[in-house]
């Protein structure tokens, strides 16, 4: 009988303290929290007041994104990665919508769930949400058949709480006369668009729209016939909408568009187009057939890789271009183009641009940013890269290039010439080599005098010329030019090497390099970038490289940050690189000083995925080359071995590497041993490689 008791009394204890953390998320949740507030603390001090609650946490399931991922977790830091699964029991709960108590010694144990049996016995899911937003929260306990014993009634509690918030903050986030989602909920929602984006390394843009002259109308057509057209304008805008788009109205006439998951520009302009048609059509309003013009502005991440608040900017930036721009013949709609937002003739603009002006005759300086060679790991390459100073304040290329006309671009870029070469004499004289890049704008390398000054400047300092890298900046049109080809191979003649520079903003040139005499081809950064959380960007680098190297010109890959990322791209076999993680561009000093014949030493963490995806990537590559054409000259045990395999470290972070890996080892061995026909070999090979690059991708996309 006391044993009963004390167990019942354990029960009231757990129950109560159920009870209490939800009273005390209530009560300690700011007003203007928001649900995720609120959710937040709710997961926290079910943690607090529950030692057997170890892990708490939530996510939203969006439409048309087949995963789910915890918007932030508490106690275990786990980071689940959860693909749409029927026997899943997160997707389980979802679809049945009700709450689901699993164990985790349970046989069917999804992989995301395993590594967590030493620390948890089972968890509760509990379904929650409104309208179209599904959601679930998920505890996790340490105690086997906790749930049952407290009561999975005190969790469902979690659920209406949830729900309840949700719908407040619906109430709060819509606007009463349209029924979109209003300003308020911009942010969020394009946060996690931002989100979206990077890890499904997907185009998203961001539109902002209003109705020409709309004030007119609403007063020619009274109060309620303009919101008559405000409601009909927005019902008809969303049925041109695909269902992962969203609308929202920041007030008045003006509407925000968020498009996702773009695959590929195009697919802006079939939406737009449809947009388009739809809005051509008259509005019947108070028994009258109004015709309407829009203008609306766009701006396209990662194009345009800033924060949310700047990106809403550039797109009402665009909007108001497109305003100024309206005739018969402007397009539909305006892309952001920051040397567009401005009327050039405005007094304060041409006094600004006469200021940058002047000061390029006495104030230019050259800073140089070092080309690490990843093999030696020693620099034997720099950029020279124009600052202007202004009051004792050195300011960057962004800040005064976009005001100089093309005149003073050339100028500025001569100017850099001229001390970038001096340079090089003291940096020689001293017993220091290396060679020097500038960058010159492709409209100037079609002058003649421009090609002459290259020439005069480096027989008057008596620099190599093979010891000087012209950077030709790309131009739309300057490779369709027949004297392009002329001049640059004038530069060639006089032993000055050539690169093209930021190579992918201007696809045309990729398909014709073989036509033009480069040295070096320089990759944008935007190929670069955030390379940590967008592993599949590998295979793009891979495929540059094996290009470059077919044409036997150098790959340079600018924009390398971090040391994670400048160690995959050397196991990747890239031979330069640029970036902060070397040096920002400092002055002539800091890179004798600290550059020139020093070898520099850059850790990579051993277990890095990244890295062990690039290795990974490399091997399957070219060992599959081998298997095509001498497959009997694989050493088996060799190639297979443990401490040579980039997968090995990571079998116990992703157990289910363990078993393609095998069944890879015996494909290899069946080729090897010529078991199977070599054609059907190949595409297990190919789809084993390809479900381990994908498997490992994913991995890092989902691991902060």
């Amino acid at each position: 009988m006391s044993n009963q008791t004390e167990n019942n009394s354990a029960i009231e204890r757990d129950r109560a303290a159920l009870f209490s953390s939800m009273l005390h998320a209530l009560s300690t949740v700011p007003a203007d929290a928001g649900a995720y507030g609120f959710l937040n603390a709710l997961c926290q001090s079910l943690l607090d007041t529950n030692p057997n609650l170890q892990w708490a946490w939530y996510a939203f399931q969006i439409n048309g994104r087949p995963l789910l991922l915890p918007y932030q977790e508490f106690g275990i830091q786990q980071h689940p990665y959860i693909a749409e699964a029927a026997q899943d029991p997160c997707y389980q709960a979802l679809n049945n919508n009700k709450p689901l108590t699993y164990a985790l010694d349970n046989q069917d144990c999804p992989e995301w769930l395993q590594a967590l049996r030493p620390q948890l016995a089972e968890i509760i899911i509990v379904p929650f949400g409104i309208e179209e937003q599904k959601a679930l929260g998920v505890v996790g306990s340490s105690e086997p058949g906790y749930f049952t014993r407290v009561g999975i009634e005190f969790f469902s509690a979690f659920a209406y709480m949830g729900d309840m918030i949700m719908s407040l903050q619906r109430q709060s986030r819509r606007d009463p006369l349209t029924g979109l989602y209003n300003r308020m909920e911009l942010d969020e929602r394009l946060e996690r668009a931002l989100d979206h984006a990077d890890h499904h390394q997907r185009l998203l843009a961001v539109a902002m729209l209003d109705i020409d002259n709309f004030k007119d109308m609403n007063t020619q057509l009274g109060r309620l016939g303009g919101d008559q057209l405000l409601v009909e304008f927005s019902q008809r805008l969303q049925k041109d909408l695909r269902k992962e788009d969203v609308l929202l109205r920041m007030g008045s006439d003006e509407f925000v568009l968020l498009f996702e998951d773009m695959e590929r520009w195009a697919d802006l302009e079939v939406i737009m187009e449809r947009i388009r048609q739809s809005l051509d059509h008259s509005f019947l309003i108070n028994q009258h057939h109004i015709v309407i013009q829009v203008s609306i502005g766009v701006t396209v991440y990662p194009l345009d890789d800033n924060k949310p608040r700047e990106i809403i900017h550039h797109a009402d930036l665009a909007l108001h271009q497109a305003k100024r721009q309206k005739d018969k013949n402007a397009p539909f709609y305006t892309l952001y183009d920051p040397s567009c937002i401005y009327d050039p003739n405005t007094p304060q603009l041409i006094a600004r641009r006469q200021h940058y002006h002047a000061l390029l005759d006495q104030h230019v300086i050259t800073f140089y940013q070092p080309i690490i060679h990843t093999p030696s790991g020693r620099i034997h390459k720099v950029e020279a890269l124009a600052r202007l100073e202004e009051n004792g304040k050195i300011l960057e290329t962004g800040e005064f290039l976009p005001w100089l006309n093309p005149d003073d671009r050339r100028t500025l870029s001569c100017k850099v010439l001229e001390q970038a070469v001096r340079q090089w004499r003291l940096w020689q004289d001293s017993g220091q080599t290396v060679s020097i890049a500038v960058n010159f704008e492709p409209q100037d390398l079609l002058l003649e005098e421009v090609i002459q000054l290259i020439e005069n400047t480096l027989l008057r300092y008596q620099m190599a010329p093979e010891q000087l890298f012209i950077e030709v900046l790309e131009g739309d049109e300057f490779l369709d030019y027949a004297s392009a080809k002329v001049q640059l191979g004038r530069l060639k003649a006089l032993g000055v090497r050539i690169s093209l520079d930021d190579l992918g903003t201007a696809y045309a040139s990729l398909l014709r390099l073989k036509d033009y005499p480069f040295d070096a081809v320089k990759l944008d950064q935007a190929f670069s970038r955030h390379l940590e959380s967008r592993p599949r960007d590998l295979h793009f680098l891979a495929s540059m490289l094996e290009m470059a190297n077919g044409l036997g010109v150098e790959l340079i890959v600018e924009g390398i940050e971090n040391e994670e990322v400048l160690a995959a791209v050397t196991a990747l076999g890239i031979r330069q690189v640029q970036g902060y993680v070397i040096s920002r561009p400092v002055s002539a000093q800091t890179i004798s000083q600290q550059f020139l014949g020093q070898k520099l030493a850059f850790q990579a963490d051993a277990t890095s995925l990244l890295v062990s995806f690039a290795r990974f990537l490399v091997l399957a590559k070219g060992l599959r080359a081998v298997l095509q054409s001498m497959p009997q000259s694989i050493n088996v045990q060799m190639t297979c071995d443990n401490l040579s395999c980039p997968l090995y470290p990571l079998l116990d972070t992703i157990p289910s590497l363990r078993d393609k890996r095998e069944q890879l080892q015996h494909v290899i061995t069946d080729m090897s041993e010529r078991q199977l026909s070599r054609e059907y070999s190949l595409e297990l090979y190919d789809h084993l490689t390809a479900d381990i690059l994908t498997e490992m991708a994913a991995y890092i996309t989902a691991t902060p």
